[in-house]
């Protein structure tokens, strides 16, 4: 953790400039998606300690969400330019239905008992500290109405829309290779 500490991260320039793939599951069944909300941060530190953490938000409806809900340990990784075609591969294609991570050229590995890939050039391996669906009526108006306008995009399979679900993880290992 010692390297995190001392190197410089664009935190608001990571998620939404890069994307980043999120990752839960064992290297024997595993799933990814993209993301583009996230944050590095801060919270529940004790003692002194700082607790630093990663945020991310996968909506329900992603089959990545499944493995998040069941999984105490998710990577969160990101890529170098040249890999921006295989990351719009994974956001736009499902795991249930098939390899997308073949398909998409990406080479799975183990990082702790989490899953990452070769091609990552930064990779945080995170202990799941907290999950929780957004409630739709604590969203701002301008929130539900953002969710309203594309409930083919944010589905509840009722015909209606629903939020995405915050995964918080403290950070425990950094590889970071660039």
């Amino acid at each position: 953790m010692e390297g995190f500490k001392a190197k410089e991260y664009k935190i608001f320039e990571l998620f939404d400039k890069q994307w980043a793939i999120v990752t839960a599951g064992s290297m024997a069944h595993y799933n990814s998606c993209t993301v583009s909300w996230g944050s590095l941060g801060n919270i529940w530190g004790h003692a002194g300690h700082s607790c630093p953490i990663v945020t991310v938000y996968v909506h329900p409806a992603r089959y990545t969400s499944e493995f998040l809900r069941d999984s105490d340990i998710f990577t969160v990784s990101f890529y170098p330019e040249s890999c921006r075609k295989a990351l719009s591969y994974i956001g736009s294609h499902s795991g249930r239905d098939g390899d997308k991570i073949a398909a998409a050229g990406l080479t799975p590995v183990t990082m702790g008992q989490g899953v990452t890939f070769r091609e990552a050039n930064l990779t945080f391996l995170c202990k799941k500290l907290y999950q929780h669906q957004f409630s739709r009526d604590d969203l701002a108006p301008e929130i539900q109405a953002y969710y309203a306008a594309a409930p083919q995009v944010y589905p509840d399979f009722q015909g209606g829309w629903q939020p995405h679900i915050v995964f918080v993880g403290e950070i425990m290992d950094v590889r970071d290779d660039r």
